[in-house]
C-alpha cells in the first residue's frame, strides 16, 4: 500500500492489516506480542511523524530514541534499579507485623472461644556490614545502569546519524545523476543525428552512447543505494517500507560552490560565517588530543559504567566476607490472648503474652555456630493441660556445625575473582576509549582535508566542463569529449557528497568518542 492509501484508511483497518501481515511473516510470534507491538497509538504516531515537515537530524534521533527497544529496556532497567534501592534501604529498618485472630471451635467435645492479637518486631543488630553494603551496591548499580542507558543512547545516536547522512548522500548523488542525464540527453540526440547524417564517425557515436550508458548505469546503482539507505533509516525509526521520509538538507552543493567563487572574487567577507563552506575553509577549532582524552575520561559513559561496576564488585566482595562475621538479630513479640470454654466464659479477659528472642550466628572458618536465647511467656489456653496458669519458658540453645559453612568461603573467593575480572574489564575499556578518541580525532582531520581537496577538484572540473562546452560550441572538440568532461564533473560532485558525508560522520564519531552529544554540532551549519 502507498503512503497516501495508508493515510486515508481508518486507523483500525491499518492495525488489522499490519497485524495480519506480521502474523503471516512470523507465525511463531505470539498474538499478544504482535498486538502490543502494533496498535492504534503507534500507527497514529507513525502517520503524524511522516506527514510533518522535512525532518532534521534531531527529529530523526528523537523518534529513534522513542521506539528503540534497547533504549526502552534500559529505561525499564533504571526503573527496576530504583525499586531495588528501596528494597535494600527497607532492609536496614525493623520488620513489624500486627496479627489479630478470632476463633470459635470445640475441644474434647467442649466448645470454646478465643480472642487474640500480637505485635511482633524484628531488628537486625549486626550483619557484618551486609545490609549497608548491599544498599550501597544497589545505589552504585543505579549509577551503572544510568551510564549503560547513556551508552545505548550514544551508540543509537551515532548509528542513526550515520544512516541519516548516508540517506542524504545517496539522495543527493541520485539527484545529481538524474540532472546530468537530462542535461546530456540533448547532446546524445545531436550525436545520433550527426551519425545518421554521416557528420560523425561510428567510433564517436559509440563512444557517446557508451559514456551515456555508463551514466545511466551509475544512476540505477545510486537508486539502489538510496533504497538501501532509506531501508536502514526506516529500520531505526520502525517505519514500514511504504512510509516515505523527507529530510532537511544539511548543505546545498550549488551554494557551496557559489560561496567558493564569491570568496575568490570578493574575499573572505563574502562567505557566510555560519555556512558549511566557511567551516570547511577555516576549520572547526577543537582541542588537542590530550584534552580530548581528558574529556573522554570525564564524559564517556562506557568508562564510567565499568568504573561503577568495579565499585559494585568491591562491595560484593565485602558482602561475601560479611557472611563470615557474627550476625545478631533481636525478635520481640507482645500480645494478649483471651481463651476459655464457653461454659466458663463467652468473653474471657485477655492476658498478656511476651516473647524475647536473640539469635547469634557465626561462620567460624567454615563451621557454623548458632546461639539462641529465648524468653517465652504465654497466657492460659484451653489446649493446655493446666489451663489456669499459662506458661513461661527460658531457653538457651547452642548448635555447632562441622564445615557446613565452607560454601561462604568459596563465594567470598569467587567475589574476589569477579572483582579482579572487572578490573581487567575497566582497563580494557580505558584502552578502547583512548583508541576511539585518537581514531576519531585523526579521522576527523582526514575528512576535513578530504572535503577541502574535493571541493577544489569540483571547482576545477566545473571550469573544465564549461570550457569544453564553449569549445564544443566552436566545433573545436567532439561531443564525446564534452560528455566525458561532464561525467568527470559528475563523478567529482558525487565524491564531494561522499566526502561531506564522511566529514559529518567524523564529527558524530568524535562526539561519541568524547561522550558529549553536542561537542561538534552537526546541524549548526545551515547557512544555505
Amino acid at each position: 500500500a502507498s503512503q497516501d492509501e495508508l493515510s486515508h484508511r481508518s486507523i483500525r483497518d491499518q492495525v488489522k492489516i499490519l497485524r495480519d501481515e506480521r502474523s503471516a511473516q512470523m507465525p511463531y510470534l505470539s498474538t499478544a506480542h504482535i498486538r502490543s507491538e502494533i496498535n492504534s497509538k503507534k500507527i497514529k504516531e507513525k502517520i503524524a511523524f511522516v506527514q510533518d515537515e522535512r525532518k532534521s537530524l534531531t527529529d530523526i534521533v528523537n523518534r529513534a530514541m522513542q521506539v528503540n527497544t534497547a533504549a526502552q529496556a534500559a529505561s525499564e532497567q533504571l526503573s527496576l534499579q530504583r525499586r531495588r534501592i528501596l528494597v535494600a534501604f527497607r532492609e536496614l529498618f525493623p520488620e513489624m507485623e500486627l496479627e489479630m485472630q478470632h476463633r470459635d471451635g470445640s475441644l474434647s467435645t467442649a466448645a470454646f472461644n478465643s480472642r487474640y492479637f500480637r505485635f511482633s518486631w524484628r531488628q537486625p543488630v549486626f550483619r557484618g556490614g551486609i545490609l549497608w553494603n548491599t544498599f550501597l551496591q544497589e545505589k552504585v548499580g543505579l549509577e551503572a545502569s544510568e551510564k549503560e542507558y547513556e551508552k545505548i543512547i550514544s551508540d543509537l545516536i551515532n548509528e542513526v546519524s550515520g544512516a541519516y547522512l548516508e540517506f542524504q548522500r545517496a539522495e543527493k548523488a541520485m539527484t545529481s545523476q538524474e540532472k546530468m542525464i537530462s542535461k546530456l540527453q540533448r547532446f546524445v540526440d545531436i550525436s545520433e543525428q550527426k551519425y545518421k547524417q554521416n557528420l560523425a564517425s561510428e567510433i564517436e557515436h559509440l563512444n557517446v552512447d557508451s559514456l551515456f550508458g555508463q551514466v545511466g548505469y551509475d544512476f540505477e546503482t545510486s537508486k539502489q543505494e538510496w533504497e538501501l539507505a532509506k531501508l536502514e533509516l526506516q529500520k531505526h525509526l520502525k517505519l514500514e517500507f511504504e512510509y516515505s521520509i523527507k529530510i532537511q538538507e544539511l548543505y546545498d552543493l550549488e551554494h557551496l560552490l557559489a560561496e567558493q567563487k564569491a570568496q575568490e572574487t570578493q574575499g573572505d567577507a563574502a562567505a557566510n560565517a555560519q555556512s558549511l563552506f566557511t567551516e570547511i575553509q577555516q576549520g572547526v577549532v577543537i582541542p588537542n588530543l590530550d584534552v580530548l582524552v581528558d574529556l573522554a575520561y570525564q564524559h564517556r559513559p562506557e568508562l564510567q559504567a565499568e568504573a561503577f561496576k568495579l565499585q559494585s564488585a568491591i562491595l560484593e566482595e565485602r558482602i561475601r566476607w560479611g557472611e563470615m562475621m557474627p550476625h545478631v538479630d533481636i525478635n520481640m513479640e507482645y500480645g494478649k490472648l483471651g481463651e476459655a470454654f464457653n461454659v466458663d466464659s463467652t468473653n474471657p479477659g485477655p492476658k498478656k503474652e511476651f516473647r524475647l528472642l536473640m539469635e547469634l550466628s557465626w561462620n567460624a572458618a567454615g563451621n557454623r555456630v548458632n546461639y539462641t536465647f529465648e524468653n517465652d511467656e504465654r497466657a492460659p489456653s484451653v489446649s493446655q493441660f493446666l489451663q489456669g496458669g499459662g506458661t513461661q519458658v527460658t531457653r538457651n540453645t547452642v548448635s555447632i556445625g562441622v564445615l557446613d559453612g565452607i560454601d561462604s568461603i568459596v563465594e567470598a573467593k569467587e567475589a574476589r575473582v569477579a572483582k579482579l575480572d572487572q578490573i581487567v574489564e575497566l582497563e580494557n575499556m580505558e584502552k578502547e576509549v583512548i583508541h576511539d578518541v585518537k581514531n576519531a580525532y585523526y579521522e576527523y582531520q582526514k575528512a576535513f582535508i578530504q572535503v577541502q581537496s574535493t571541493l577544489k577538484r569540483v571547482d576545477y572540473r566545473r571550469r573544465l566542463a564549461q570550457l569544453s562546452e564553449h569549445r564544443l560550441s566552436k566545433n573545436e572538440i567532439q561531443i564525446s569529449e564534452y560528455v566525458q568532461a561532464e561525467i568527470d564533473l559528475l563523478n567529482e560532485e558525487i565524491e564531494l557528497h561522499r566526502a561531506i558525508r564522511d566529514y559529518y560522520i567524523a564529527k558524530a564519531e568524535l562526539n561519541r568518542a568524547v561522550g558529549m552529544r553536542e561537542f561538534l554540532p552537526i546541524e549548526k551549519s545551515d547557512g544555505e
